[in-house]
């Protein structure tokens, strides 16, 4: 997302996201919407920093994360816990500053042909290949980075950072005693759409509109950002045992899995809509009364925002089970492991909607929907230290 460049004298913010998985793209495209939004004066760029690396890492990059969560989760969780070792951070460093020398040259010539006066990363990667020039006063920008999940690693914490965007009161005080004194760190939240921050209409007109049944309970159900939920196995369960309850799956980009849903939904045609990759999830989401659902960052963020109580389940180990265990710290969501034990747990929320209602208070009461205009507005005042 991009404006026309126009004169010289131009305020512009740079903002750098990577694709490894969708979250990072969607928090940058929220903060691009409320630069635009909020700030028309300014220039907004949105860059994926990935596309000015050498293909190899690239594909590395992207895909071997992919890959990892998707087939070996167990696998991922390790390697994500193990690299907080100090013996790990001490190869990490040295990983990432042969990137840096390998890839960070093509990403710095970018920056400074943009010439930007701030500069947001939300992925660490862009900022560890920035970090150093803003240590040796090469780049003038301020550099922000703001963090997608509701806990931290250490990959994040970047020299060169001159403010950190976190979610919560817990992460600033955990991030305040590894990133240093000298650093900034604010409680912004996770940046979403202003999509999901409108006011919608109440839910059965809204389930009426989209072409429900209005009196009855409508499950959400997202695939995730990698399919990594057996949805074809949960809703075959969830059709043939919870009754007078409307169920929707979102199956994403994953044609396959929407496939082997659109079988199941022939066998329960008036219980299961079946969607692949669709614009409108803000609505659907609106309409809905509960989300099953994995617990990434932004998705999570979404839900919050909306006060949509979320049945977690297969998180991917390390950072979304992070996210899982704030989610229920805070009773805005549960956490279930298999079909049968979602069946029981979602029956006992539909016949106790007092449990519901708290926990839609509940994940209001956390949500941040503020956070793309409070984080833009820190940056553009932070060189008059309004942003300290």
């Amino acid at each position: 997302m991009k404006k026309k460049r126009t004169k010289k004298s131009a305020k512009r913010m740079l903002i750098l996201s990577v694709k490894a998985g969708a979250g990072h793209l969607r928090a940058a495209q929220a903060l691009a919407e409320a630069c635009e939004k909020n700030h028309p004066e300014i220039e907004v760029r949105h860059i994926n920093a990935l596309e000015h690396t050498n293909a190899v890492f690239r594909n590395a990059f992207s895909e071997g994360y992919e890959i990892l969560t998707r087939n070996l989760p167990s696998v991922w969780g390790m390697i994500y816990e193990n690299m907080e070792t100090r013996e790990s951070k001490e190869r990490l460093n040295k990983i990432r500053n042969m990137f840096s020398k390998m890839n960070g040259i093509a990403l710095r010539k970018v920056v400074k042909d943009y010439d930007p006066d701030w500069i947001v990363c939300t992925h660490y990667m862009p900022a560890k290949a920035l970090g150093q020039a803003r240590l040796d006063g090469k780049l003038s920008a301020p550099l922000g980075v703001v963090m997608t999940d509701y806990d931290f690693h250490v990959l994040w914490i970047q020299k060169g950072t001159d403010i950190y965007f976190v979610s919560s009161e817990e992460m600033a005080f955990a991030l305040g005693s590894r990133a240093g004194p000298s650093v900034q760190i604010k409680i912004t939240g996770i940046p979403v759409l202003e999509a999901f921050q409108k006011q919608y209409p109440p839910g059965p007109e809204l389930k009426s509109a989209l072409g429900f049944k209005p009196d009855l309970p409508l499950l959400l159900v997202l695939a995730g950002g990698f399919g990594l939920i057996p949805v074809d196995k949960f809703v075959g369960v969830m059709a043939e045992k919870l009754k007078g309850v409307q169920i929707l799956v979102i199956s994403g980009s994953h044609e396959r899995l929407k496939k082997k849903v659109d079988k199941i939904s022939q066998i329960y045609p008036d219980q299961i809509y079946s969607y692949g990759f669709v614009h409108t999830i803000h609505e659907f989401m609106a309409a809905a009364d509960i989300v099953i659902t994995k617990s990434g960052g932004l998705t999570s963020s979404e839900c919050l925002v909306m006060g949509l109580p979320m049945v977690i389940t297969k998180p991917i180990p390390g950072h979304e089970e992070r996210n899982a265990t704030f989610i229920l710290e805070n009773g805005a969501g549960i956490w279930v492991s298999t079909a049968d034990y979602l069946v029981y747990k979602v029956q006992q929320l539909l016949t106790k909607p007092e449990r519901i209602e708290k926990m839609q208070q509940a994940a209001k009461r956390i949500a941040k929907p503020n956070a793309a205009r409070d984080i833009i507005d820190a940056m553009i005042h932070w060189e008059t230290g309004c942003g300290k």
